[in-house]
């Protein structure tokens, strides 16, 4: 029995023919479409950090812990609101004065742990290694850091609005005379300002972790501009120099409390008195926005440079 096999010799040695022409000439087409985008960049970026589970706990025990110093507050100033404190049910002001101390009085000391929350989301690629993958998926570093910047802003901004919230139902629930009060302009702008407050200050820890690329090193450096530094300028007021109290209102303690006084019809830049004279120190509502939005700019701005020209490790 005889065996004949037939070689079709048509094609050319490295020329591919039928089906596999097909799949070859489709490849630069299926390239173009699994381009990764800006979009992709950021949902990347939002399931790593939603995945880290220091970050969960920090958030969670953050928004527990503000939600009960601010029910401690709201229990404490309402049970006095009898006898000499009876004005304050009724003075629209006093009543707008509880909601925002109830609402964004724990910010100033919560404020590190949201700088904590902008070193983690920096900080964690790179003591796992991870950030070398990041890196190789997207070469062109820039899109990395804005949509890292914007995920971390986003989380702190919700974070921040839960607490703000969060204080106002409690200042209600506590006192509820104070409810007429809720949509008021000194609230409104209160609650605002500590809501970008807090972000800014994320934003700024995110800028002098990507800087530092060591999670020690940048919650160092925010816990000294945070509550070191304010200390500082305390003692040094005792010299008596007259640029001092210019100087300390700008510091991010400080802005944060003006911004958290929301807008008034008296609100007026602070004055102290140096050798007895008055002495204007404090910006207003919006410069302290702005001056806080300074803050945060002069830490991300060297930081994309660094980011994008220095190795990865």
């Amino acid at each position: 029995m005889t065996s004949t096999i037939t070689i079709d010799a048509s094609g050319t040695p490295g020329q591919e023919t039928g089906a596999s022409a097909t799949r070859a000439a489709q490849r630069p087409a299926t390239g173009r479409a699994l381009r990764l985008s800006f979009g992709g960049v950021l949902r990347s970026e939002r399931i790593k950090l939603s995945s880290l589970r220091s970050i969960r706990l920090t958030l969670l025990i953050t928004v527990l812990v503000g939600l009960g110093l601010s029910a401690m507050i709201a229990l404490l100033w309402s049970s006095q609101a009898g006898g000499a404190d009876a004005m304050m049910t009724t003075d629209p002001a006093g009543l707008q004065s509880y909601l925002l101390i109830v609402s964004t009085f724990t910010a100033p000391f919560l404020a590190l742990v949201f700088g904590v929350l902008g070193v983690f989301a920096v900080t964690s690629e790179y003591s796992s290694g991870m950030i070398l993958s990041t890196l190789t998926a997207v070469p062109q570093r820039t899109p990395v850091l804005v949509a890292k910047a914007i995920v971390t802003a986003a989380v702190a901004a919700v974070t921040a609005l839960a607490l703000v919230l969060g204080g106002l139902a409690l200042a209600v629930a506590f006192l509820p005379e104070a409810a007429g009060q809720l949509g008021s302009t000194a609230v409104i702008s209160g609650g605002l300002g500590t809501v970008a407050y807090l972000v800014l200050i994320t934003l700024l820890a995110f800028g002098i972790a990507t800087m530092l690329r060591s999670t020690a090193g940048g919650i160092a450096v925010i816990a000294g501009v945070t509550f070191v530094l304010p200390i500082a300028m305390q003692v040094l007021m005792l010299t008596g120099w007259e640029w001092l109290p210019t100087v300390a209102a700008y510091m991010p303690g400080d802005l944060g409390s003006t911004l958290a006084a929301g807008i008034t019809d008296a609100s007026m830049p602070a004055a102290v008195t140096v050798d007895g004279q008055a002495v204007a120190a404090g910006p207003d509502y919006w410069q302290a926005l702005a001056a806080m939005a300074v803050w945060a700019a002069a830490a991300l701005v060297p930081a994309a440079l660094l980011f994008k020209r220095r190795d990865a490790r």
